[in-house]
């Protein structure tokens, strides 16, 4: 008779469990069909630039840009150990100024800026498309754009949405954007 009570009482162990795990199924089921029926989020793509064709300025000024490109000597810095110093070493590859009494300034350390090192001022600040750069920021600075001679450079700091409404309009004046 103890057997009967002990087996009754596993039948109905397995039975509540049974029940348990059919509550937590139905329940996951639910949270399931709710993430299927949440709205998707939209994610805003970028608009694409429509770069026409040159206008025939901007093309003049490219080519007489290619034409008076001129070199000129690498600025280094003249500090440091010179077996720490490179070229390839990007921290090394740039211009300061010599301070102190001390710091010898020969030419071995590298060349000094000059005025003669100064671009020419016809294609001085111009944009290598042939175009010169004005930054737009909002709708006001793009109208005032020339759109034979400037060009387009939108600010970092703009958002997608105003982004792609600001490049819309380039595109509808006919507006060169550079980035």
């Amino acid at each position: 008779m103890a057997e009967k009570t002990v087996k009754k009482e596993h039948a109905e162990k397995a039975a509540s469990v049974a029940k348990e795990e059919k509550k937590v199924d139905t329940k996951v089921e639910t949270k399931a069909e709710t993430k299927k029926t949440a709205p998707a989020k939209k994610f805003i793509q970028y608009v694409k630039k429509e770069n026409k064709k040159k206008s025939n300025e901007a093309y003049k000024t490219q080519m007489l840009l290619n034409k008076l490109k001129t070199s000129h000597p690498v600025f280094r810095g003249r500090f440091g150990k010179k077996n720490i110093r490179r070229k390839s070493i990007a921290k090394w590859d740039k211009w300061r100024m010599p301070h102190g009494i001390d710091l010898d300034k020969g030419i071995e350390h590298g060349f000094r800026p000059k005025i003669g090192y100064r671009g020419c001022v016809e294609v001085r600040g111009i944009h290598p498309s042939g175009y010169k750069e004005v930054l737009v920021c909002n709708f006001n600075d793009l109208e005032k754009i020339d759109s034979k001679t400037q060009a387009a450079k939108l600010s970092a700091t703009i958002g997608k949405r105003k982004r792609n409404e600001l490049i819309t309009e380039a595109n509808k004046k006919g507006i060169w954007v550079l980035n």
